[in-house]
């Protein structure tokens, strides 16, 4: 079974501040609290199952790394940081607020999966990224604390899409999903 993890609500989140690949945004209490219930689901759904985590990966971003150290804590794994599992790069519109960051990218054709974003790094760069962590650990039980965007990539690469075809997912601070071997990824509560 492969958990992916959205890190919790970091102070940038709160800020409404476009985060990306910025590294600093810590998460906040909210935050760590969403990380110990994505700690708990993940262990409920283990334990359910008969199975054991052997492995934990997450973004070197300190807002991953803070959700994986706590998720770590509840299964007794050590987190091993992965910078292939950041966030989608947005150049020029990280740090600034989500409303002037759409606003600065209002004309770009988002579904365009070679376009990067901000100046940054396009849909594509991110999916193969992804598929490049998950591949080797596909089948493992294992757990992975990421970002929203690239969970999202993860997840169409999991089902079989392409990086121009990955269904929208919106996915929250501390949110789980589960993708077993032969079924489609749930979210877990």
């Amino acid at each position: 079974m492969l958990y992916l993890v959205r890190h919790g609500q970091s102070v940038w989140n709160v800020q409404q501040r476009t985060q990306g690949q910025t590294v600093h945004p810590a998460l906040t209490e909210l935050g760590r609290r969403q990380a110990g219930a994505a700690a708990g689901a993940v262990a409920a759904d283990l334990e359910r199952a008969g199975l054991v985590a052997t492995l934990l990966l997450c973004s070197d971003l300190v807002r991953a790394v803070q959700t994986a150290q706590i998720v770590g804590a509840r299964l007794s794994l050590a987190p091993r940081q992965d910078r292939r599992l950041r966030e989608q790069a947005l150049g020029r519109l990280e740090g600034m607020d989500n409303i002037a960051a759409r606003a600065a990218v209002a004309d770009v054709d988002w579904s365009d999966p070679e376009v990067a974003i901000g100046g940054g790094e396009s849909a594509r760069q991110v999916f193969d990224r992804m598929a490049d962590v998950l591949g080797p650990i596909t089948g493992m039980n294992a757990i992975v604390v990421s970002h929203g965007d690239a969970i999202r990539y993860a997840l169409g690469w999991l089902a079989g899409h392409h990086a121009a075809d990955c269904p929208w997912h919106n996915i929250g601070p501390g949110a789980v999903f589960a993708v077993g071997a032969d079924a489609p990824a749930r979210l877990l509560d």
